[in-house]
């Protein structure tokens, strides 16, 4: 009897696992797969414009899939694609109620001051984290780090508009559709929610494809998990995504600038006054 117990509650972690390993892994075949499109595209129109033959256009499409301003537009095109089928596929899947729920915590928390508050501060903190990692990682193994710091460049060192909407707009609302969405909505059907908490942070970092920034968000997506958990809506999570790549995408924009004390100055004086606003906020009203 306790054998058949253990061994369902073994298919049941399995299941829960592989399902939601499956839902990540066709998101992420889906954008390689728009990845590969857009290099044949470009070895295709560079054939058609030179008239050279194909192998001479393999070694030209290295040199295109170098250039850091096509593989941002590239980034683009690939997570808008993935955010087309992953938001549909949130509301689809969980329908109208979940939906509803979104809806209301954004009218009644985001649009309000301390909770929106609260919500920058939260993106402040897992900023820093983020920092504190990407130090430790630098100190163990630079070359690692170094290496990682010019595959970003690569991603997102083009237009800088056009990597703005990709890592500020669409990577917010793509990923947290998919992992604290479609994933750890799938998760609560089968675990507790430390347990759920736990699997899609994992997850969320296998999900960025590689090691530097998997360790770093880990943390981060097991931060983000309990917000969904507690709130039960991903819209907190969408707003401190996007409050968190916007630091980013400011360190990456201004290097000369964040790396002096100034910036995290500037971090500690915009959440100093999300707390006084909050405190403004809850002030009661006085007597007349």
């Amino acid at each position: 009897m306790e054998n058949n117990k253990n061994a369902g509650a073994g298919k049941k972690f399995l299941e829960g696992i592989m399902l939601s390993a499956e839902i990540m892994a066709l998101f992420m075949l889906l954008q390689i797969l728009v990845s590969f499109v857009g290099a044949a595209a470009a070895m295709t129109a560079y054939m058609l414009n030179t008239g050279s033959d194909a192998v001479y256009a393999q070694y030209a499409l290295f040199d295109i899939m170098t250039d850091s301003s096509y593989m941002t537009m590239l980034t683009v095109v690939a997570t808008l694609v993935s955010a087309l089928f992953s938001v549909p596929a949130y509301w689809l899947i969980w329908g109208r109620k979940k939906t509803a729920e979104d809806k209301r915590y954004f009218r009644e928390k985001v649009l309000r001051v301390k909770p929106f508050a609260m919500i920058v501060i939260a993106s402040c903190g897992l900023y820093y984290l983020a920092i504190l990692i990407a130090e430790m990682i630098a100190v163990v193994s630079p070359a690692t780090m170094e290496n990682y710091n010019e595959m970003m460049e690569m991603a997102l060192g083009g237009s800088q508009m056009m990597a703005l909407v990709a890592a500020v707009i669409l990577a917010p609302v793509n990923e947290e559709c998919i992992m604290r969405g479609l994933i750890l909505k799938n998760l609560q059907r089968f675990f507790s929610t430390p347990v759920v908490v736990i699997v899609q942070a994992v997850l969320f970092g296998l999900f960025h494809a590689n090691w530097v920034q998997g360790l770093y968000v880990i943390p981060i997506g097991a931060a983000l998990g309990y917000v969904a958990v507690r709130s039960r809506s991903v819209i907190p999570c969408i707003f401190m995504h996007l409050f968190y790549n916007s630091l980013s995408f400011a360190a990456a924009m201004l290097p000369g600038f964040c790396q002096t004390g100034a910036f995290a100055v500037a971090v500690v004086v915009v959440s100093a006054g999300a707390v006084w606003f909050m405190g403004r906020s809850e002030r009661a009203p006085q007597g007349t």
